[in-house]
């Protein structure tokens, strides 16, 4: 077993998740069944610190047509777009990667955009707006397309990728000598990583798992600067969420699923209680929420 980003074979499995119980949980909100044929593996990369899931199975456009039928799946404003903004000008060319039905180009100074997803749902949505999305791979696009745009961005992307080695090359290659790497992915130095039943979070959907010390990682394995690092504050979608984590990890600790009736009575508990909790948080003591987003310059 090789570490996806770094082929460290320096692996630690911090726990395996009951295949059964996933696909239980997936059905239930998708309404597809046997997506994940075994049991999977929870790894920590020992050098990189990357956690993964073993095997590294991702979800077809069937899944994702699927989910994108969920009015939340995609935001048309998302903190990280009002970050992302500040580090593009006017003049600059911007390569989106798994742009969606490109709810950023909105927020961009410039009109020099292209959008690269593989959804011909997303395609189809975004032409209603006048936007053009390329239904192609980063990594074809690239090798037409190299030293070519200002900026190269990916907004909750990475996560979702089996073999994020070739992609954030492709996306290197894309970009010019001083241009802008700019990723957006859930934060694992933030409350996500004790959330329970938070299967989103894991295969077929989420397949890596981002903490900071991973992300200077990609700086130092692709020759990059890393220009800044942000993480966003808790949003007020995910403060509720953020309580019944906090107060139902204190009880039962850490568990990617609930695995019996104790489980679940304390985590519907918390979830009752934080209905209430959550608004005595005071904006200016929030913690880190849902997102962090790094920018790279290419050296």
């Amino acid at each position: 077993m090789k570490c996806p980003l770094c082929n460290s074979t320096s692996i630690s499995i911090l726990e395996r998740v009951d295949n059964n119980e996933l696909n239980r949980r997936y059905k239930k909100l998708t309404g597809i069944t046997g997506l994940i044929k075994d049991v999977v593996e929870y790894c920590e990369c020992e050098l990189c610190k990357l956690r993964y899931f073993f095997p590294l199975i991702t979800g077809d456009e069937a899944f994702y047509n699927t989910l994108q039928a969920i009015d939340w799946y995609y935001l048309d404003q998302k903190a990280e777009y009002l970050e992302a903004k500040k580090h593009i000008e006017r003049t600059d060319t911007v390569l989106e990667v798994g742009s969606g039905k490109g709810a950023f180009v909105k927020f961009l100074p410039t009109k020099q955009y292209i959008g690269l997803d593989f959804s011909t749902n997303a395609k189809e949505m975004a032409l209603k707006d006048g936007i053009i999305i390329e239904n192609e791979l980063i990594e074809d696009y690239a090798a037409k397309n190299s030293n070519k745009f200002d900026v190269v961005i990916s907004f909750q992307v990475l996560e979702h990728v089996s073999n994020p080695q070739v992609f954030i090359q492709a996306k290197i290659d894309a970009l010019r000598v001083g241009g802008k790497l700019i990723i957006a992915v859930p934060s694992e130095d933030s409350f996500l990583k004790y959330a329970t039943n938070n299967v989103l979070n894991m295969p077929p959907h989420h397949v890596t798992r981002w903490p900071d010390e991973t992300l200077y990682y990609i700086a130092e394995r692709y020759n990059l600067q890393v220009l800044g690092i942000y993480h966003e504050k808790l949003q007020n979608i995910h403060k509720q969420w953020f309580m019944q984590t906090l107060i139902s990890s204190s009880f039962i600790g850490r568990s990617l699923l609930s695995s019996n009736f104790i489980q679940e009575f304390v985590i519907k508990f918390a979830g009752f209680v934080s209905k209430c909790l959550v608004h005595g948080l005071k904006e200016e003591v929030l913690p880190r929420g849902h997102t962090v987003m790094v920018v790279y310059r290419k050296r």
